[in-house]
């Protein structure tokens, strides 16, 4: 039985060398084909920058963060509104820190309240004790990520809890539209 094994595998490996050498010998031309080309759209390098990021920052502070809940309903006073140690170069530092490529903050959530002194609405750090009401959480923190080499976002809802225009879309857009270009400015 051993000798049959040893016979059929001699068997086995002089028909693949045969095999290889005719096939070299006889000038067959193995060819590995070109894979086609995609057919679906190729990403941007913005898109690829993105997928690439490692770990991404969200920082979801504003007024709630007073209030012990996640989300707010437009209704909380903006006198509650007072982070007297804030620093967002701490934010900035342990972010590069924990090499941290984007920052996102939420300069304003479901409930309307605006970290920024927006000038289409007094529902903002405009109406709180912070700095006097002259305080920008956004600028603060724009300031701080990139002095650190951070990327920047900024999530504005597009649901504004407090403000009477949502649900007139047309009323609505506009107003959202000028505190977009408000954030975009800084």
């Amino acid at each position: 039985m051993v000798r049959f094994r040893l016979w059929w595998c001699s068997l086995l490996i002089t028909f693949t060398v045969l095999f290889q050498e005719l096939r070299f010998c006889s000038g067959w031309n193995v060819q590995t084909p070109t894979p086609p080309l995609p057919i679906l759209p190729l990403p941007t390098y913005s898109q690829i920058k993105w997928q690439q990021r490692e770990i991404i920052m969200f920082l979801h502070f504003g007024v709630n963060t007073f209030t012990d809940r996640e989300w707010g309903t437009g209704q909380e006073n903006p006198a509650i509104f007072n982070p007297t140690s804030l620093n967002t170069t701490q934010w900035a530092t342990v972010a590069a820190d924990a090499e941290i490529s984007l920052m996102i903050l939420t300069a304003k959530h479901h409930d309307g309240f605006c970290l920024w002194p927006s000038k289409y609405t007094d529902h903002s750090v405009i109406r709180s004790p912070w700095e006097g009401g002259k305080g920008d959480v956004v600028e603060d923190f724009v300031n701080a990520a990139t002095a650190k080499g951070i990327d920047v976002g900024i999530y504005l809802s597009p649901w504004d809890r407090h403000d009477p225009r949502y649900g007139n879309d047309l009323l609505y857009n506009q107003y959202y539209l000028a505190q977009l270009q408000e954030l975009l400015k800084k």
